[in-house]
């Protein structure tokens, strides 16, 4: 057995899948809702025309798949301590496939919203019960180590769906990105019923649905939990804007075409990768906690250098794109650091504890994602503001957690 395993694997064929193999099933299963939410960015123009929608509409293609993820995280992780990862998966990855369809074939934009929702609700059950999987299986190095991993793809989607998006757009029109989606989904499926066997622990405790909410009011009152928690909400809510109002921005204002905006796009968000980097060499010296401090500094300075530079320069990409990319480097470092501290005293209900700790971060971008929709104006001053409120909110968050630790190591000392 490989030594980073734990020793609760299940017997029988599937128990000998290997951990390059977890590493391509967990990155395909966590990065595909993630990938979708910027897959069709390039085609929104396309799709306002085709559909006769407006721009008000089609932000909500992307405001209510914010909701839709938030619900499926707060649903899927009781679900999956109930009745265990497998199942819980296989059923939203088969939402997911449909709902793609149902989006590759919408005549009007209430049914493409109201399918972005169904394709939220299924296959974001992903991104909660495959990092749960990691804590099932993996022990707490390795888990850093497989985090890691989780978020480069989650780094590496934005940057690509995008560009693969616009290409598939040019070359065959805006439905079949989702089509590529849905077939993305059906492999996903195929792999999990076949390869995947079930992680959660033989001997855990079985909680019954009615002591849901007895789970989430303790968590809720963690201090712990809550720290982590509300920083990863307030880290997305950093960098959400730029991805909810770069397609008007980038090729309306500053007049880019689809796949010019689609590279640019990559471009500015390729710097999370770099963070998730930074992130993996340098938890096993410093810890979660001085990275997540580190970050908020970061991002303090990208957000105040974005202020300035498009105060000064409003239409142009650089003033834009520059201090994004040190705002996505923070994000890259802040979010597999909350990921790998806020699930390690929870193993008894770890799908419960993912699922609230997604769902609050989710449930805040959804509120920003709203907010700079009904403040776009077509300037990136909505977008400006919003960066930098949620940079301040990390930072002063973070400051006060850390002195309130502080405070209770002094008192019991």
């Amino acid at each position: 057995m490989h030594q980073t395993e734990k020793q609760t694997r299940p017997a029988g064929r599937r128990a000998a899948l290997a951990p390059w193999a977890w590493s391509v099933v967990l990155l395909l299963v966590v990065c595909l809702p993630r990938a979708t939410i910027d897959a069709y960015l390039p085609s929104l123009p396309a799709m306002a025309a085709e559909l006769g929608a407006s721009d008000a509409q089609l932000q909500l293609t992307l405001t209510l798949y914010m909701v839709g993820y938030a619900l499926s995280m707060l649903v899927c992780g009781p679900l999956a301590d109930r009745y265990g990862r497998r199942p819980i998966l296989l059923g939203g990855l088969a939402l997911y496939l449909l709902a793609s369809l149902v989006c590759a074939m919408a005549p009007s934009a209430p049914v493409m919203i109201a399918a972005r929702m169904l394709q939220a609700l299924g296959g974001c059950s992903g991104t909660v019960i495959g990092r749960v999987m990691v804590r099932d299986r993996f022990g707490a190095r390795a888990q850093a180590g497989m985090l890691s991993r989780l978020s480069m793809g989650m780094a590496l989607s934005p940057v690509l769906a995008p560009l693969l998006g616009s290409l598939i757009d040019a070359a065959l029109g805006w439905r079949w990105v989702f089509i590529v989606l849905a077939g993305l989904a059906a492999g996903a499926l195929l792999l999990i019923a076949t390869l995947v066997p079930e992680t959660a622990p033989r001997d855990a405790a079985r909680v019954s649905l009615g002591e849901v909410g007895r789970i989430y009011a303790g968590l809720l009152r963690d201090a712990y939990f809550l720290r982590y928690a509300l920083a990863i909400s307030f880290v997305y809510c950093t960098y959400f804007p730029f991805i909810a109002e770069s397609s008007v921005l980038l090729q309306r204002l500053m007049h880019l075409s689809p796949h010019a905006y689609a590279l640019s796009f990559g471009l500015t968000v390729s710097a999370y990768l770099l963070g998730s980097q930074v992130f993996r060499r340098m938890v096993p010296r410093h810890g979660s906690d001085a990275l997540i401090g580190c970050s908020a500094a970061i991002s303090l300075c990208g957000s105040l250098l974005l202020l300035l530079a498009t105060s000064r320069h409003p239409q142009a990409l650089l003033a834009l794109a520059g201090p994004m990319v040190l705002i996505m480097l923070s994000v890259g470092i802040a979010i597999p650091a909350c990921q790998l501290a806020v699930l390690q005293p929870y193993a008894a209900n770890a799908g419960s504890a993912s699922g609230l700790f997604f769902f609050i971060q989710m449930a805040i971008t959804a509120l920003c994602s709203f907010a700079v929709g009904r403040l776009s104006d077509g300037t990136v001053r909505p977008m400006v503001w919003m960066t930098l409120l949620a940079s301040a909110a990390f930072g002063v968050w973070w400051l006060a957690c850390r002195r309130g630790l502080g405070a209770r190591r002094r008192l019991a000392s």
